[in-house]
């Protein structure tokens, strides 16, 4: 938010660095982590340097998406409200957040997604430790099992079966 209500040379500083993980090949990315955290910190790889690394590189995807969707949005509401008295608390919880709803659960579904693609980074990152990611990765080294063809059976049909879900609720919020 403070991206997009602010403009100051700090801003597009900002902007920059926040945006420069997801320029960055995922090994270096994973890579880099899993030294910064052991070295400085005495963090061995794990779960943990996954999920850094793999939050730095989708934070950007989900930074633009909200930034897109703030550039929408008319402040003067917001401004109005405040006006009349209401906290800003109040304001963002009844005026900016039910704007930012549909960007919320998109930049989720796309951090998701993003984060199952994303091999290098976790594999990187990882250390002795193991996601489904890289156990599929792993699996895959000596051909296709049947595991990974029931895995990918029910990322389909859980796709499939939100994709309905949200359809038949989007079509009875229109009625409604």
């Amino acid at each position: 938010m403070l991206l997009t209500r602010l403009q100051s040379q700090a801003t597009t500083f900002l902007y920059t660095v926040l945006v420069s993980p997801m320029l960055t090949p995922g090994i270096v990315l994973g890579a880099t982590t899993l030294i910064f955290w052991r070295d400085a910190f005495g963090v061995e790889g794990g779960l943990f340097t996954a999920t850094i690394a793999q939050s730095s590189f989708i934070a950007s995807y989900c930074m633009l998406m909200f930034m897109a969707r703030l550039q929408r949005q008319d402040i003067v509401l917001e401004e109005a409200a405040l006006d009349l008295g209401a906290s800003s608390f109040f304001v963002f919880r009844r005026i900016t957040l039910p704007f930012l709803m549909p960007t919320i659960l998109t930049a989720s579904a796309i951090a998701f997604l993003q984060s199952i693609e994303n091999y290098n980074t976790t594999f990187f990152a990882i250390g002795p430790s193991w996601t489904l990611v890289t156990e599929i990765g792993a699996r895959m080294r000596f051909g296709i099992s049947p595991v990974i063809n029931v895995i990918g059976v029910l990322f389909v049909a859980i796709t499939i079966i939100a994709a309905t879900v949200y359809v038949m609720a989007s079509r009875r919020k229109g009625r409604g």
